[in-house]
């Protein structure tokens, strides 16, 4: 699901993105560097996490690139050193003021939300590797850390890059047009499904109590 997931995806980006296809997009991950995350965080990967960087080992920064949401995808490196930094302060941090059932909120910064994606400003995809009891292991989850938030956008990352797959098809992205200006290009999600609307959003209005 994930491989032909990431084929549409890369022929959408082709027609109407082609630099974050060939210029911001990572070849493939090496098993040596899921293998070494693996067993810093010490819990297992889901398998559709591992094949998400299998085919493209997120984007390089300079190129501000975006994709689910209109966020970046870290590469491994920046993931495991995020976990490494947190991982000892994780009894310092505060607890999130409001979040789903299905999240954990005793911290802010659990070291065991891997980030996956990031906005460049406040707002973070994260894989729940320590999910509450309703929640599920590998789930997605979007952290506003100003608002102190956080609730899933989906249930797997099969399904982040399922439900993206469709969102490109249907129209609900456009290039950022100053980042064109700039030779960038940056996805935006429409208002519709934007994270940053999350509380008039269609898609997120029972996001926090569901």
């Amino acid at each position: 699901m994930v491989t032909e997931s990431w084929h549409k995806i890369e022929r959408w980006l082709a027609a109407h993105a082609p630099r974050i296809l060939h210029e911001s997009l990572n070849p493939g991950a090496p098993e040596a560097e899921l293998a070494v995350l693996a067993a810093a965080v010490g819990r297992p990967l889901p398998a559709d996490y591992q094949a998400l960087y299998r085919r493209h080992n997120g984007m390089r920064d300079e190129t501000w690139g975006s994709l689910c949401y209109g966020m970046s995808l870290l590469p491994l490196a920046a993931v495991l050193d995020a976990y490494e930094y947190h991982a000892p302060a994780q009894i310092l941090t505060s607890p999130l003021r409001r979040a789903a059932p299905t999240v954990r909120a005793g911290a802010l910064q659990n070291p065991y939300w891997l980030r996956l994606g990031f906005d460049y400003s406040r707002s973070w995809l994260l894989l729940d590797l320590d999910p509450a009891a309703a929640g599920t292991y590998g789930q997605v989850l979007y952290l506003d850390v100003l608002e102190e938030l956080a609730f899933p956008v989906a249930s797997s990352v099969a399904e982040l890059l399922a439900t993206f797959t469709d969102d490109l098809t249907q129209g609900l992205y456009t290039l950022d047009a100053g980042a064109q200006k700039d030779t960038y290009e940056f996805l935006v999600p429409d208002a519709r499904i934007s994270l940053d609307n999350w509380e008039q959003a269609e898609r997120w209005l029972n996001a926090i109590t569901n």
